[in-house]
């Protein structure tokens, strides 16, 4: 009896660390929520919390980095009173890569806008026209979904 609770947390973290990654439909809501959050953080100007959600790898086409990412953003926050953002028409998917790895993408429209003053600046697309991007994730084991790339944002 006494090695009855210590063998079923055996099994329960085997089956856990061998089971198949999520089914695209979990890895879809995942995401939602995960841009969700990030535009509250956003909204809050809290630096700390929006790069929760980059992954330390991030790279993209336009040779940003996580470092880089993160000095945009915050120069953003220093700039304006206050930070709008929103998005919609999420479509995640899953395809195989050059390696034939599993690579997570989301396509998504977005805007962002900064206010200053009073006045509203235009940051990345607007409400009525909204900026459509591509958006790279990586699935860490115990930190959930990151942003690893961000493709088609000038």
């Amino acid at each position: 009896m006494k090695y009855l609770i210590p063998m079923v947390i055996i099994v329960a973290l085997v089956f856990y660390f061998f089971m198949p990654a999520s089914e695209e439909k979990d890895a879809s809501l995942e995401i939602e929520l995960l841009l969700n959050n990030l535009t509250k953080s956003g909204q809050r100007k809290d630096i700390e919390v929006v790069m929760e959600y980059f992954s330390p790898d991030y790279s993209d086409s336009s040779d940003r980095t996580y470092m880089s990412v993160k000095e945009i953003i915050e120069k953003s926050f220093e700039r304006f009173d206050s930070i709008n953002a929103g998005f919609s028409n999420l479509i995640v998917s899953t395809i195989k890569d050059e390696n034939g790895d599993d690579k997570t993408l989301a396509n998504v429209d977005v805007w962002v806008s900064g206010n200053r003053d009073g006045t509203t600046f235009k940051l990345i697309g607007t409400k009525d026209d909204p900026k459509n991007i591509n958006i790279g994730f990586q699935s860490i084991m115990f930190g959930g979904w990151k942003i690893k790339s961000v493709e088609d944002l000038q």
